[in-house]
């Protein structure tokens, strides 16, 4: 999954690699802890030219007005090709820009945090899909869920999922409005050998906490053996 992200690449340089502008009002200040129910930048495929601040936590079309219910943060890239309550999400895809992303490694009983990034990329871009509902006083809210798929071998000793990071070359076929059976090639792990990882403090676990010092390297755990080991 994928439950905690940071963004810290200057709008001009999103801008560019995009090849969209920054709506008036959307929030541009670097973040290093952005969670789940936060306003995030993405740029949706009915408007391909604008990066826009939209609500991290999906709301599902299928929850009825005034109902609660499950926000989705995360949707598996399976259910979207599989599920047929998920399909229609593929024709709802969207950009979601970030510098890197955290993910806890079990370790015994304790959890480390791990910081992702890719080492060539300030910037780069998840594989979304995005919805719009209305809210109990008719007004319309536009929500946002990271697409995630299998690991590769950098975070398979991580976690046993991680989000669909799209290459640059293919944001504009993600974007596009052509036919959605094509796009399951683009939902596969991100090559191991161009990301990286280190353990974090786990001072990102607090969701108030940001700041660049979120993501400085700390020591691992130590590996926990059980009392029967010799």
């Amino acid at each position: 999954m994928c439950g905690r992200y940071t963004l810290a690449g200057k709008p001009i340089d999103l801008e560019k690699q995009l090849r969209a502008n920054l709506l008036h009002g959307a929030k541009t200040e670097p973040s290093y802890n952005i969670s789940p129910g936060m306003e995030v930048l993405a740029v949706t495929n009915d408007r391909p030219d604008i990066i826009r601040s939209i609500t991290w936590g999906l709301r599902p079309y299928w929850t009825k007005p005034g109902e609660k219910s499950q926000l989705l943060v995360n949707a598996r890239e399976e259910s979207l090709r599989e599920k047929p309550g998920f399909r229609k999400y593929m024709s709802q895809r969207c950009l979601i820009p970030a510098s890197g992303f955290y993910e806890w490694k079990q370790s015994g009983n304790l959890k480390q945090p791990y910081y992702i990034s890719l080492p060539n990329e300030s910037v780069f871009c998840f594989a979304g899909i995005w919805e719009q509902s209305i809210n109990p006083d008719g007004s319309k809210k536009d929500s946002v869920a990271i697409i995630t798929t299998t690991p590769n071998r950098l975070m398979d000793g991580i976690h046993n999922r991680m989000p669909v990071i799209l290459k640059r070359e293919n944001y504009e076929q993600w974007l596009s409005n052509e036919n959605t059976s094509d796009l399951a090639q683009l939902l596969l792990p991100f090559p191991t050998e161009e990301m990286d990882a280190w353990p974090v403090k786990n001072l990102v676990s607090k969701a108030k906490k940001d700041g660049p010092e979120l993501i400085e390297k700390d020591k691992p755990l130590p590996t926990q053996t059980s009392l029967f080991d010799e």
